[in-house]
């Protein structure tokens, strides 16, 4: 498996590394650890330039000798990307270049949208590259994943579909998926949660649902291709983690 890590070297993007190789503990992977930089070209920049790609390199492979220390895992290799490209594009060519099938990248809380590979533009890699994402928290740390809630929009996800990508999840053969209806609608919703009656459904996708999942959940799974789902988590003013405390990652899955 090749598995692409964004990284600023801050402790969000770090967490989101260490993460990424607990998730994958009983896997063989390859990670790659991109960064973006803006670099000046101009030639009479050229010594700045320089300086400033040579302590960029030995960041990343400081992050990449921080990860061998930690997973220890003869099964994990490790290697860096540097680009000069805009995010998006960078993705784009690293997960073809490199046949990327997961990607990492940190979650800052709504106090630090601050980096361009982290906090607002996490949104644009979830809603542009095609790839299985995995947006980690800044204080979050990997636990097994036993109870996933996967919020499903029948409109857009047929019972079928919704069967075939759960026959397909190769990640989750341990966890228990609790699927829950959402509607548009104003529908009230059970706040007691039970192993009879986790919800009752259809709910509406709200900022108090939200709090409540994060709660009683390791993790939530969404479908990339339902857009409105992706929207009230991830986008960048109006979604819940612009404005909320974000706990528990998010898997945001194409399939």
């Amino acid at each position: 498996m090749n598995v692409l890590i964004l990284t600023d070297f801050s402790e969000t993007s770090l967490n989101a590394g260490r993460y990424a190789v607990d998730f994958l503990k009983e896997v063989n992977a390859t990670f790659y650890l991109l960064n973006i930089q803006n670099f000046n070209f101009n030639r009479s920049a050229r010594k700045q330039l320089e300086k400033d790609l040579t302590q960029t390199l030995i960041k990343l492979q400081e992050g990449v000798n921080m990860l061998e220390n930690y997973t220890q895992k003869e099964k994990h290799k490790f290697s860096t990307i540097l680009s000069s490209e805009n995010l998006i594009s960078a993705v784009r060519k690293a997960k073809l270049e490199k046949k990327i099938d997961l990607i990492f990248i940190g979650a800052v809380s709504h106090e630090k949208h601050e980096h361009p590979i982290l906090g607002d533009h996490a949104y644009d890699v979830v809603r542009k590259i095609k790839c299985n994402i995995i947006a980690v928290p800044a204080e979050c740390t990997y636990i097994p994943l036993e109870k996933v809630v996967f919020p499903v929009d029948k409109a857009i996800l047929s019972e079928n579909e919704q069967n075939q990508v759960m026959d397909n999840l190769e990640f989750f053969h341990t966890s228990n998926f609790t699927l829950l209806e959402i509607n548009n609608g104003s529908v009230e919703y059970y706040e007691g949660i039970n192993a009879q009656t986790p919800f009752r459904t259809p709910v509406p996708f709200t900022r108090q649902l939200f709090k409540i999942l994060q709660k009683e959940f390791d993790l939530i799974f969404v479908i990339g291709k339902n857009l409105s789902i992706c929207d009230r988590l991830l986008h960048t003013k109006n979604g819940f983690t612009a404005h909320m405390h974000m706990q528990i990652p998010i898997f945001v899955y194409h399939n």
